[in-house]
C-alpha cells in the first residue's frame, strides 16, 4: 500500500518495480484510476502479447489519452479501457477536480467538493464479472487501485473476485486524509485486506 507521501515522479518506478517483480508474460493485470496510463503501458508491454491489462478510467479526457498512448505504442490490443469508476455498486457520480489544482487529472475524485468534471458511471467490479462484461479466463495477477478516496468503496465491489482470483499483489494508495472524505480509513483497508 502506497501511504502517499512520495511524489508521482517517486512513487510510480518503485510500484512499477514491485508490480514487474510479481508479473509475467500472460498475467492479467487490474489498474483501477488508470488515468492516462502511468501504470498500464508500462505493465502492458511486460504482459505481452498473451497478457492483459483492465484499466479503469472514468474520465473522458484521460481515457482518451491512454487510449491514444496505448495505440501509438502498439500496446491497444491487450489493453481494456473501460471508461467507468469502480465503486460498490451501480449508480453514477460526478467526478469532481481537486480544488486547489483544477487542471491535475491525477487528483479528481468522487469524494471531493471541487469543481465537476462530468457524472461518471460506477460499477462494482464484481457485477462487470457476473454480467460477462469482463472476463477472466486467466484470472487477475496483479491489481492496482488509487481512486483518491474510494478505495473501500472499489474494494468492497470486487470482494468475490480478490478471494475467488488471489492475486498476488494488491497495490492501494492510503493517504488517510483522501480515504476520510469517504468515511473509511486506513485501518478499514488493513482490516478489508
Amino acid at each position: 500500500m502506497s501511504d502517499g507521501s512520495g511524489s508521482c515522479a517517486e512513487e510510480h518506478p518503485h510500484l512499477l518495480s514491485l508490480l514487474a517483480g510479481v508479473l509475467t508474460r500472460g498475467d492479467v493485470f487490474l489498474d483501477v484510476g488508470a488515468n492516462i496510463g502511468y501504470f498500464t503501458v508500462p505493465i502492458a508491454s511486460l504482459v505481452g502479447e498473451e497478457g492483459q491489462v483492465i484499466a479503469f478510467e472514468p474520465a473522458v479526457d484521460s481515457a482518451r489519452a491512454l487510449r491514444m498512448k496505448a495505440r501509438d505504442l502498439g500496446l491497444l490490443p491487450r489493453i481494456s479501457i473501460h471508461e467507468m469508476a469502480l465503486g460498490s455498486e451501480d449508480h453514477s457520480r460526478v467526478l469532481r477536480g481537486d480544488p486547489e489544482h483544477p487542471e491535475d487529472s491525477t487528483k479528481r475524485s468522487l469524494v471531493i467538493d471541487g469543481p465537476a468534471v462530468a457524472e461518471v458511471r460506477v460499477r462494482s467490479f464484481d457485477g462487470l464479472v457476473a454480467s460477462g462484461e469482463v472476463a477472466l479466463p486467466k484470472g487477475i495477477q496483479a491489481v492496482k487501485i488509487d481512486v483518491e478516496g474510494a478505495e473501500m468503496d472499489v474494494l468492497n465491489g470486487m470482494r468475490g473476485s480478490l478471494h475467488r482470483h488471489r492475486p498476488r499483489m494488491v497495490v492501494i494508495e492510503t493517504i488517510q486524509g483522501h480515504l476520510r472524505r469517504a468515511g473509511s480509513s486506513v485501518s478499514d483497508v488493513h482490516a478489508f485486506m
